[in-house]
């Protein structure tokens, strides 16, 4: 979306109210929005109403099936430069650059602009006078300019958006000159010898030469006089000895490519060591592992040497080669407890003289056993014995010492079923004698009485008459026959409708009439494709000065007549100016527009003036 401003665009429109506008096409010799400006483009507008209201605003264009105006932002109004809520009138609606919104040249060629504040992509090349402001510049600029100069003075930034200054001496001033290092080099009087990598000593004494080589601490080797050749070698034995354990905090190794590091004893694993020793991992440790010398009792648990024995634990029964063990020290707690009958076929038991035994159980008589139930035999007499109908039974009573209860099934205490049977509920049936169930879904109609006369749905039909729209009648067999009717046809496997039986004249595109209650005719004057209606012939009103060709608020887009006839003399008023009524034609010349007046005869010509 781009703002827009353009020459000559501009159209009417009857739109009232504040909001968007629709455009009801460019006045004469003028461009739309739509062409001028384009869709979804913004620019300046300005409307104007017959009654004098105005706007004036920026708007967005809508290429729609009416193009639109929206009225975004307003500038200047007769609403006191608020959105104006248009009255009904015809408005003229066109583009526009507001005064407020232009840049100007004044009277020496200069540009007078509203708000300079808006102005953009200025060249700081075209200042030709003035200072710029420290406000104006970026901070690391701004920290510069708000320096103080003074000589010998050089500028540095001491951080973010600051600076500072720093002296600068003759000797330095020297060196910031020159073009390269080697200048540089020349400034502080160094000789080439400040450019080697490695020194020789030769036999040139002419110049500057290295007379002696002296080895340090850890370096063994050295040379002095023209002509030597030095060797230089590593020497640890020269190193200070330590005896602190943070000096040990790096070691100096060669790793398996030969290349010198240094390696942190936290990184070292023991076990990449030789373990000539034979040093185990103490966790380890167990009484396997002692070949020689005595264990302390002091390594011994306090127990231990204690004479009972009555503090040994974990003691192993297997070990046991003389002795017996005592009742007591048998636990039956630890045995695994069982649910099956047959790992009871016996049971330990300690019999009278104290003896411990194994006894089958069919051997034990239950009459040995402490009956604090009251359990009796299954034999002898029932002194009372009482039966109880529940639900869908009736009867029942009480036995004392013999006799029957009688007990007679009774459905009807059985809770009503409220749910739909399905196939799979059951009836409880008597099946020669025997009681039994029976799904509904297994149970054949055919054994019912069918005292009601029901058919099945095969067989021959009896009778059956047509009615409406059928005609025949069937007795065994046949059929029946649909009457054809207007607009009907009927064949061996279809009903149609055939509209011809009723209309004439059809065609495509024809429009439809009436000619009788029950007749139409497709008239070939007046057709209508979908989107044109086409009339070969005259369009009468039904009245009189009754009827309109359009709305204020739905407008014809555009007429194309020729001659224009003009009348007002079947109006009870006449004209709302001086009240006369009149007949006119406009007719269109060459050059000119003519209209002439029907009840004087007079002619006329319109005044055009070209633009």
């Amino acid at each position: 979306m781009a703002l827009v401003v353009n020459d000559r665009v501009k159209e009417t429109s009857t739109t009232t109210g504040t909001g968007t506008f629709d455009l009801d096409g460019a006045a004469l010799g003028f461009e739309t929005f739509v062409s001028g400006i384009g869709n979804a483009n913004t620019t300046y507008y300005s409307i104007v109403n017959e009654n004098g209201e105005f706007e004036v605003g920026l708007g967005t264009v809508t290429d729609a099936a009416t193009d639109t105006l929206s009225r975004d932002t307003i500038l200047s109004s007769s609403n006191s430069d608020a959105a104006v809520n248009f009255s009904a009138g015809t408005k003229d609606v066109f583009c526009t650059l507001p005064a407020s919104k232009s840049v100007i040249l004044d009277a020496s060629g200069n540009i007078v602009a509203n708000n300079g504040s808006n102005l953009t992509n200025l060249n700081a090349s075209n200042l030709a006078t003035g200072t710029v402001d420290n406000a104006r510049l970026d901070a690391d600029l701004a920290a510069i300019g708000g320096l103080t100069s003074a000589a010998d003075k050089g500028i540095q930034f001491t951080g973010s958006g600051t600076a500072g200054t720093f002296d600068l001496t003759t000797a330095g001033k020297a060196l910031l000159d020159d073009a390269d290092a080697a200048a540089q080099r020349t400034t502080l009087g160094l000789g080439s010898i400040a450019q080697l990598n490695t020194v020789t000593l030769t036999t040139d004494t002419s110049g500057d030469y290295v007379a002696s080589i002296t080895a340090g601490e850890g370096i063994t080797g050295a040379a002095s006089g023209e002509g030597s050749t030095p060797t230089l070698a590593i020497d640890l034995n020269e190193l200070t000895t330590s005896t602190a354990d943070t000096d040990g905090d790096f070691f100096a190794v060669v790793d398996s490519v030969g290349a010198q590091k240094k390696l942190t004893k936290g990184n070292i694993a023991i076990s990449g060591f030789n373990n000539d020793s034979g040093f185990i991992d103490g966790s380890s440790l167990n009484a396997s592992n002692l070949s020689s010398g005595t264990v302390p009792d002091a390594r011994f648990p306090a127990t231990l040497p204690a004479i009972s024995g009555a503090n040994l634990t974990n003691l192993d029964a297997s070990d046991l080669a003389s002795g017996t063990v005592p009742i007591a020290r048998i636990d039956l707690n630890l045995l695994t407890t069982s649910t099956s009958d047959g790992d009871g076929d016996f049971f330990v038991v300690v019999d009278s003289v104290g003896a411990e035994k194994k006894l089958t159980k069919a051997n034990i008589n239950i009459s040995g056993f402490n009956n604090d139930s009251g359990f009796t035999t299954n034999t002898g007499t029932v002194t009372s014995v009482g039966v109880t109908a529940g639900v869908g039974l009736s009867g029942g009573g009480t036995i004392t010492t013999s006799g029957t209860v009688t007990l007679t099934v009774d459905l009807s205490e059985l809770t009503d079923m409220t749910a739909a049977m399905v196939g799979t509920d059951e009836f409880i049936v008597l099946d020669a004698g025997a009681d039994r169930r029976k799904a509904a879904n297994e149970i054949g109609l055919s054994i019912f009485n069918n005292d009601s006369g029901f058919t099945t749905n095969t067989g021959t039909v009896t009778s059956v008459s047509g009615g409406n729209g059928l005609t025949g009648t069937v007795t065994t067999s046949g059929s029946l026959a649909v009457g054809a009717g207007t607009g009907i046809d009927v064949a061996a496997d279809a009903i149609s409708v055939d509209v011809s039986d009723f209309m004439t004249n059809g065609s495509n595109n024809r429009v439809l009439t009436a000619t009788g209650t029950d007749a139409m005719n497709a008239e070939a004057n007046l057709t209508f494709d979908g989107s044109d209606l086409t009339v070969t012939g005259d369009i009468l009103p039904g009245a009189n000065d009754t009827y309109d060709l359009g709305a204020s608020g739905n407008v014809w887009r555009n007429i194309y007549t020729g001659d224009l006839h003009l009348s007002n003399e079947a109006k009870d008023e006449g004209n709302a100016i001086d009240g006369t009524k009149g007949n006119w034609t406009i007719q269109e010349g060459a050059e000119d527009l003519y209209i002439l007046n029907n009840k004087t005869g007079k002619k006329y010509k319109f005044k055009l003036e070209e633009i």
